[in-house]
């Protein structure tokens, strides 16, 4: 995988100049910065009881003796009836699910239907930060039409977020685990932190200089799908 990353970012880079864009820092999710940064913040809600293990029921495949990551089924949106939609999102309607949601599930390895077979998995208590979560989102820190999105999760209450996931899977483990991985969603934002202490440690700054101080502004162009 670090070889495929490698060389779809020389690529990308290659493209970007014909187009005479160019980057201050053009750097990768899978970093050093990014594992250290993602721990940490990890560590910092498991010491604040923001963290919580659960055995849940989880898609395996039998053909290949794999436990499926989201991108890894396929199936019926639960929501819109899309067919060939993810395990974790539907790219037709957005609506956003747990794989066990899926209508008719398949895996994409071998094109059968997996089974269900349980797996001690961390979770992130989303629940217990609405509040000061909402508090900041009512300072209008985005545009009213991401606003609106989000408050529809906020509406339903947010749910805790499961971040883990089996080996094998490509990423960083969790602390003082063996067999479990952050979730790539879970770490892939903080990508931008951690992209930001790249860039600033060759200027002899920290990404604490930028993301903790309040005289700084950061904007995010994102897709909606992203917003979740």
């Amino acid at each position: 995988p670090e070889t495929y990353i490698d060389r779809i970012r020389k690529q990308h880079i290659s493209d970007f100049k014909l187009f005479n864009i160019d980057y201050d820092d053009y750097y990768s999710t899978h970093s050093p910065e990014n594992e250290a940064i993602s721990q940490e913040i990890y560590t910092a809600a498991l010491n604040d009881g923001g963290i919580e293990t659960r055995d849940i029921e989880q898609y395996f495949c039998e053909q290949t003796n794999l436990f499926l990551a989201d991108r890894y089924i396929k199936g019926q949106c639960p929501k819109c009836g899309a067919e060939d939609q993810y395990g974790d999102a539907c790219e037709q309607c957005f609506t956003t699910y747990s794989a066990t949601d899926l209508k008719n599930p398949i895996s994409v390895f071998s094109g059968q239907p997996p089974v269900l077979k349980s797996s001690t998995h961390y979770f992130f208590k989303l629940e217990k930060y609405q509040s000061i979560i909402q508090d900041w989102l009512d300072r209008d820190p985005v545009a009213q039409p991401v606003k609106n999105k989000l408050n529809e999760w906020f509406d339903q209450g947010l749910k805790d977020w499961d971040i883990s996931r089996d080996a094998p899977y490509f990423g960083f483990k969790i602390p003082n685990t063996d067999d479990k991985y952050f979730y790539v969603w879970m770490d892939a934002p903080i990508g931008y932190i951690a992209t930001t202490e790249h860039w600033a440690k060759s200027i002899g700054e920290s990404h604490n200089d930028y993301w903790r101080n309040k005289d700084v502004e950061i904007h995010h162009f994102i897709g909606k799908d992203i917003m979740y």
